[in-house]
């Protein structure tokens, strides 16, 4: 029995009663509930498959599924409540144990209101300087749960690693001016070069969350990042500053230099560490050559983000270059 029909038609026992909504992401399909949302990870996304996390085998979805679900309720408990299994019982599909023997392994979530997403919070001006200071300190909270992990790779190598994917990212844009991106990519590579000595080591690696504009929502006062295990596995360490730089540098295009500063400042006083300052240029090409690219790609199926990409890139020629 296939689950997005079962789920779509409620022959699913045990489920809330009612039509679910059904998002339909690259990798996923998510059936939503007025309380409870329920996650299935697709297996036939040739994109993803081949590039990030081959899903059609079964043993690997559901080996990425459960680390997944570890990580983001490990980091969000508040959204990520319980992983199960889906097998056939008579002529339904249950939930039951997440164990290899289910067809599927499903995220069982809370339900929530995506016009809290960061991001459209911060299009509609929602979001004031007011509440960066805050929510830097609860992803520095949410962060320090979690120990430091034990890597082979350096900071310098692993930087090496991540530039040549980001190549690879921008140039895949065709609304990206080329020319202008090699500069900024020019840029990015100088400074890893230029900072080898401090960066080759592993103590400077740790942990790096998906944490950005898009993947968390804010409300009620309360952060919770949302997505956050990284499609590549090679991704899941990295420089240990990455993930607050990417959470203030959106905030810093939107709302300007000290929405940015307070952000960082509300992650300094619970990590109880500063962050290197002069590296700030650095950080926010870093992430900015991420984040530009993908409003681009998000915009193929979500036009209003044309007006976000086009923020991002008018940010990196002006407000970037005099920092």
């Amino acid at each position: 029995m296939n689950p997005t029909e079962a789920f779509l038609s409620g022959n699913i026992s045990g489920l809330e009663e009612g039509q679910p909504k059904h998002v339909v992401t690259a990798i996923s399909n998510i059936f939503v509930f007025p309380d409870k949302a329920y996650k299935i990870y697709k297996s036939d996304s040739q994109f993803f498959n081949e590039n990030f996390n081959d899903l059609s085998n079964k043993e690997n979805r559901f080996n990425f599924t459960r680390k997944d679900f570890d990580w983001n309720h490990r980091l969000s408990p508040e959204i990520y409540i319980e992983l199960k299994g889906l097998a056939k019982q008579d002529d339904k599909l249950s939930l039951v144990d997440p164990d290899d023997s289910s067809e599927e392994l499903v995220m069982i979530m809370n339900s929530i209101d995506m016009s809290n997403q960061v991001i459209k919070k911060l299009v509609d001006g929602k979001i004031g300087i007011e509440d960066c200071y805050e929510i830097g300190k609860q992803f520095g909270q949410r962060i320090l749960s979690f120990s430091k992990p034990s890597v082979d790779v350096t900071a310098y190598k692993d930087f090496l690693s991540r530039y040549a994917d980001m190549i690879a990212w921008v140039k895949s844009v065709k609304e990206i001016p080329q020319d202008e991106a090699d500069e900024y990519l020019a840029y990015v590579k100088e400074f890893i070069e230029s900072h080898k000595e401090e960066l080759d080591n592993t103590e400077s690696m740790s942990l790096c969350f998906d944490v950005h504009a898009d993947n968390a929502i804010y409300a009620d006062g309360k952060f919770l990042p949302i997505d956050t295990y990284a499609p590549k596995e090679a991704w899941l360490y990295g420089f240990k500053n990455i993930n607050i730089y990417r959470v203030a540098t959106d905030f810093y295009v939107f709302l300007g230099k000290k929405a940015f500063d307070e952000v960082i400042r509300g992650y300094e006083e619970v990590v109880l560490q500063k962050l290197p300052r002069d590296w700030d240029k650095f950080m926010i090409f870093y992430c900015e050559l991420i984040m530009w690219p993908y409003q681009y790609m998000l915009a193929e199926k979500e036009p209003w983000r044309i007006n976000i990409a086009d923020k991002h890139h008018q940010f990196l020629q002006s407000t970037v270059s005099q920092i």
